[in-house]
This record gives C-alpha cells, sequence and structure tokens, in this order.
C-alpha cells in the first residue's frame, strides 16, 4: 500500500551481499567492508522490495503466459513466443530460482530473522509470513524445492530438496509462528519501513490467515479433507483474515521512469512483445465485463477488444493488431502514447478478491451454495472495485450470472478468480491445474502435447548441486503434490 524508495533497497542488497555466486547454494565471498548485519528497517525495505519485483516480472510472465492471460508475440526469436509455445529451459529459470528467489528474497527474509528474532520479533515474524507466501509459489511453480537445508548461507551450499507436500506442511507452522512473533514484545516495531501493511499488525495477521487460506485451498479436489478442515478451522475460530481491498497484500511502486512496477517495466524495455490473450480477452467479452475498459486498450473499434491468439506469434509476420495492457496493470494514463502510463499500479500478491473466491469454492464443494453466491458475488464486487468499475455497471455484470448450481459453480467461480487474478504471479495457474479451469487450447504451433504443469528446474543449480537438483525432462507431467493428475 505503500510507495517504496529503490535507494534503500540498493544501499542494502550491496551491504548484505546475498546474491549467490556459481560455486554453491547461496555462497558469498567475505567481504572486510561490507555490513554484517543491517538495520531491521533496511532489510525490512530489501525483502519486500525484492519480493514485489520477483511477483511482477519472470514468474509472473511464465505463469500468465502458460495459463493464458497473456500471449508471446514478435517473432520466434523473443523468448516469450517460446513460452507460448511450452518452451521454457533450466537457463531461462537460473535468474529467478537461484537468485531472485533464494540468494535475495528468501535470504533477506531469513537475515531479518536471524538478526531479530530475539530483541525485534515483529520484524522476524512479518519475514516468516512473507517466506510463506514466496516458499508457497516457490512449491507451485517448481514443485520439490529446497526448504529444511536451504538459507543456511555457507553452512550447506548444497541442500536437498524437500517433497512439496512436505514444504506445504511446515509452512503453515511458519506462518503460525510469524503470526505468534507479532504478538510478542519488541524493541522495534515497523512504520514507514513496511512498505506494504505501513506497520499494521493488524493486517499482516490478517493477511497471514488469508494466505493459510490460499495454502489449503490447494489441497481441493485431491485431498478434500485437509482443505476442508484448514479452511474450516479457520473459519470456525473466526481467524482475523481479510475484510476489504484495503487489506490486498500488494506493492505500489514510483512514477519515476526505471522504479516503475515490473510488468511496465518490462513493456517499455521490449515493446509488442506481450499482449492480452483471446483467452482471457475472449471470456470478458463474452460476459461483457465491464473491467475490459481498465484492463485492456481498445483495438478494432469504440468498446471493442482483441487478444492475441496463444501459440501465434513466431508465424508470419510479427502483428501488433490486438489490445495492450491498461492503466490496472501499469498505473494512471499520462497521455495518449503506447506508453504513457505513470508505472505506479500495484503488483497485487494475494487480494481480498481472491480470498472471497477461495470462500466460494469451500462452500461449493461442501455443498453449501447460498454461502458460495454469497462470496462469490464479493469476489466480483472487490475486483470491480479494484478495476474503478462503476457500481451500477457492477450491479448489472452480477446480476446476469447464472445461479450457481452443483453442476457449474466450480466452473464459474475459477473463471470469475482468473479474471480478478490479473496481474497475480502464478495462483491463475495453480488454479488451472487443479480444476481444469479456465478450459485452455492447446497453443496452436506448441512444442508439447499439453498445457505446462510445472517449470524446469535451474541448470546453474544442476551443476552447482548435481547430487540433490532432480531430473526434470518433461514439464507436461503433474509435478506438485496438490495437482490432481501427480
Amino acid at each position: 500500500m505503500k510507495t517504496f524508495r529503490f535507494a534503500k533497497y540498493i544501499v542494502l542488497t550491496s551491504a548484505l551481499g546475498l546474491l549467490g555466486s556459481c560455486d554453491s547454494f547461496l555462497d558469498v565471498n567475505d567481504n572486510p567492508n561490507a555490513v554484517v548485519s543491517a538495520p531491521a528497517s533496511n532489510a525490512l525495505v530489501a525483502s519486500q522490495t525484492a519480493l514485489g519485483f520477483l511477483s511482477g516480472s519472470d514468474l509472473h510472465r511464465y505463469s500468465s503466459i502458460i495459463v493464458q492471460q497473456f500471449s508471446g508475440q514478435g517473432g520466434s526469436a523473443n523468448q516469450v513466443v517460446q513460452y507460448d509455445r511450452g518452451v521454457i529451459t533450466g537457463t531461462d529459470v537460473n535468474n529467478v530460482f537461484r537468485t531472485t528467489i533464494y540468494a535475495a528474497a528468501l535470504a533477506d527474509m531469513q537475515q531479518l530473522i536471524n538478526v531479530n528474532q530475539a530483541s525485534s520479533p515483529v520484524y522476524a515474524g512479518i519475514a516468516k509470513i512473507m517466506q510463506g507466501y514466496l516458499y508457497g509459489i516457490t512449491v507451485d511453480c517448481f514443485g520439490d524445492i529446497p526448504y529444511t537445508e536451504a538459507l543456511k548461507f555457507a553452512a550447506n551450499g548444497s541442500p536437498k530438496y524437500d517433497k512439496s507436500e512436505d514444504v506445504y506442511k511446515s509452512l503453515i507452522v511458519l506462518i503460525d509462528a510469524g503470526i505468534d512473533d507479532l504478538k510478542k514484545p519488541s524493541a522495534l516495531v515497523p512504520g514507514a519501513d513496511d512498505l506494504i501493511y505501513g506497520g499494521n499488525l493488524a493486517r499482516w495477521e490478517q493477511f497471514a490467515n488469508t494466505l493459510k487460506m490460499r495454502l489449503y485451498v490447494h489441497y481441493y479436489p485431491k485431498f478434500p479433507q485437509e482443505a476442508t478442515k484448514g479452511i474450516g478451522d479457520l473459519l470456525t475460530a473466526k481467524a482475523p483474515v481479510m475484510t476489504s481491498i484495503a487489506d490486498n497484500f500488494q506493492l505500489r511502486f514510483e512514477t519515476v521512469v526505471g522504479k516503475t512496477n515490473p510488468i511496465d517495466q518490462f513493456e517499455r524495455s521490449r515493446p509488442n512483445q506481450i499482449f492480452p490473450s483471446a483467452t482471457l480477452v475472449s471470456i470478458m467479452n463474452t460476459k461483457v465485463d465491464p473491467r475490459r475498459p481498465s484492463y485492456f486498450t481498445e483495438f478494432g473499434g469504440a468498446g471493442q477488444y482483441t487478444g492475441a491468439a496463444s501459440g501465434t506469434g513466431g508465424t508470419g509476420a510479427p502483428s501488433t493488431s490486438f489490445s495492450r495492457m491498461n492503466t490496472y496493470i501499469r498505473g494512471a494514463r499520462t497521455g495518449t502514447g503506447l506508453q504513457d502510463y505513470d508505472g505506479s499500479a500495484p503488483i497485487r500478491m494475494v487480494t481480498y478478491a481472491e480470498y472471497q473466491f477461495i470462500l466460494a469454492e469451500y462452500y461449493g464443494r461442501t455443498g453449501n451454495l447460498a454461502s458460495a453466491k454469497t462470496a462469490f458475488e464479493a469476489g466480483i464486487t472487490a475486483s470491480m472495485d479494484m478495476a474503478g468499475v462503476a457500481a451500477a455497471a457492477r450491479t448489472a455484470y452480477i446480476a446476469a450470472r447464472p445461479a450457481l448450481t452443483a453442476s457449474n459453480y466450480l466452473q464459474q467461480i475459477i473463471e470469475e478468480k482468473y479474471v480478478a487474478s490479473l496481474g497475480v504471479v502464478a495462483e491463475p495457474w495453480t488454479d488451472y491445474r487443479r480444476t481444469g479451469f479456465p478450459q485452455l487450447p492447446l497453443p496452436s504451433t506448441s512444442q508439447v502435447s499439453a498445457i505446462l504443469r510445472i517449470l524446469p528446474y535451474s541448470d546453474a543449480d544442476r551443476a552447482a548441486n548435481p547430487a540433490n537438483t532432480p531430473l526434470r525432462a518433461d514439464l507436461t507431467v503433474p509435478s506438485v503434490f496438490w495437482d490432481p493428475g501427480k
């Protein structure tokens, strides 16, 4: 909810020296001039900045293209076009897996825990909750990952890979430990240095419980008892959860060139490569969705929106004859040109709309269609509010939705969640893999036989940690424990 200052992040990253080398997992060289432990406020800024960038950069591009919210265009030489064809390699993920996830974001959070656990546990608690979010995303994208032996720094440069199900179970414990830390006496407490919630610890607790619900809903449909019990227990205990879009777990960015949100930065640096997918645009066109003007620019005439068909970016002459991402993703308009946006749109990671759709799915799966309807409509309302839709248009859209029935509720809920989650890393892809919705066509030029269900492991980690890094030859094979095809 806050605007961050990049200078703090740059200084802290240099001070901590947490970038991984090619020699071992999280290996760092000793620097006698380096700051041994950064102040809690700086470490918090660094970890949240890294998290926000991560959630809007490589992982977002992979997952949003795979699940056809976006489509890669501009010729086969463009990486995003290859992603659209199901071609993502271990080299592609080297930076995001080894450096961005582990050696930057998670390592910053771990240092925040290590240094502040005894004297300022509130900072440690926030770090644990953020780790719960990031580890969850990492499991959802990669399956088995380093966890119990990760983040040991020099103590273990070759961590084992833990089973995805074991990591998930550990994350619930980690998040609960973070909630407990929020309530302990603390010498230091965050304020403006908390770029997400401004030091509002009640909102951190609400987010933590909402995050647990996200993890639990992933157990559907393969492990329904675990999902129902986990979410049901939180509801029975009346655990604090998100109550409005003001509670969104998101990070805002500056309007200065080079300091805008990472989706906007990619669009500026590599124009004409990513466009809204025909799959998403068609779903919204069919329903005459009033979010379209904030999601997309018009193309084809007034009130017309055109998506790029997945898999077409490497065939024929490069085309730009499509709608483009608009203010919801890029921020306020500053002119009429293709790049005339201020770039301040937040990177949304977990939203109040998502929370309501989680409830809707839970109630639908447990046979309470009346409560499912209430939550379903609340999720649409929250999404419309984030997109700036007028109340009358929102009401009309909700009224036009078919009644939820035992045979259609899941598709309706997940398709609305898919639309509402534009810009959210990984979650729409996770929902597709576990529910089959929305129904995605295999791109016409796909180099694989099915929609991807997992990302490859890093080639760099395979070279540095060969004894532990698993082999992964087929990205269409279900590889996360909750995937019903596994």
